[in-house]
């Protein structure tokens, strides 16, 4: 290892070797810092992918530096939303108390996968399951919103109840059991893989229940940064948190996410879904590439 590969711990390929290292590093934060800000995600879903490729690091170790770094880009974008008034709180208490629940079980699924599966097997069963995830989201994102001809989302008809009302989001007889259904099934895909959270938060408080895109932005970074403490100390217990590289990325997305939030507030919203599908193809795009190199 040279200098920098020591403090990052890390033996990175020979062509990030030197003051490439640090920047390009920089330079992805700064790019995932843009879209937390912009699309109210903790950058997870590209993280992820760009470390494993392009990084060539461990898949475990990134998992749970990912969820490390998605605390410091959420908390940021959160706290840029809420002064928008883009937060919708109740909604997000809600989400956040079962996605906690569901976090555990994804990290305790992704030790089991990984100790029962092998190395080979577990790195193209990860990479499956991502692409699979990543190509549903924008599936789903570019249809759009689901609503009936009474203008409901999908959990203002859902049965059975309770049912609560969500006043900051102008929404009422929304199913509790739906929403925290919704929550525990992120949060299980959170925990398996890395994924901050967002990229599924968002779409899903558009179409399923029904808050405005931009109050989907906000609220997602919101539920974020709770599920992320969680996930990091869970990983980080194993040792599998490299705070070194986290520290460097998010030097870049500190920046990030201001200009991310400043250009949110000034798309439509429709505009916003769409751009959304886009970023979201180009990390399928990405893991699909990982995909094929490990089965060929």
């Amino acid at each position: 290892m040279n200098g920098l590969e020591e403090i990052f711990n890390f033996d990175f390929p020979s062509y990030l070797s030197g003051p490439a290292l640090p920047a390009i590093l920089v330079g992805i934060g700064l790019i995932v810092g843009i879209l937390t800000g912009l699309f109210g995600v903790g950058g997870g879903f590209l993280i992820v992918p760009l470390l494993v490729i392009a990084m060539g690091m461990e898949r475990t170790l990134v998992v749970g530096s990912s969820l490390s770094f998605t605390i410091g880009t959420a908390s940021a974008g959160a706290a840029r939303h809420w002064r928008m008034k883009n937060l919708e709180v109740r909604t997000m208490l809600f989400l956040a108390c079962s996605a906690l629940v569901g976090t555990v079980a994804g990290k305790c699924s992704h030790v089991g996968l990984k100790q029962h599966l092998g190395p080979r097997l577990f790195e193209i069963t990860f990479d499956a399951l991502y692409l699979a995830m990543l190509l549903l989201i924008a599936w789903v994102i570019w249809r759009g919103s689901r609503r009936d001809g009474s203008g409901r989302s999908i959990l203002q008809r859902m049965r059975p109840g309770p049912y609560i009302d969500l006043p900051g989001a102008g929404l009422s007889h929304v199913s509790l059991p739906g929403l925290l259904a919704v929550g525990l099934v992120l949060g299980i895909v959170k925990g398996l893989l890395g994924i901050g959270g967002g990229v599924l938060f968002m779409p899903l408080l558009l179409i399923v229940v029904g808050v405005g895109a931009h109050q989907a932005v906000g609220t997602s970074l919101g539920v974020v940064v709770f599920t992320s403490i969680l996930g990091t100390v869970l990983y980080g217990l194993g040792g599998n948190v490299n705070l070194a590289l986290v520290m460097v990325l998010l030097l870049g997305s500190a920046v990030g996410v201001q200009i991310g939030a400043w250009i949110c507030r000034r798309l439509h919203a429709g505009r916003l879904q769409r751009y959304f599908a886009v970023i979201v193809i180009i990390a399928a795009t990405l893991m699909a590439v990982s995909l094929v190199g490990k089965v060929i």
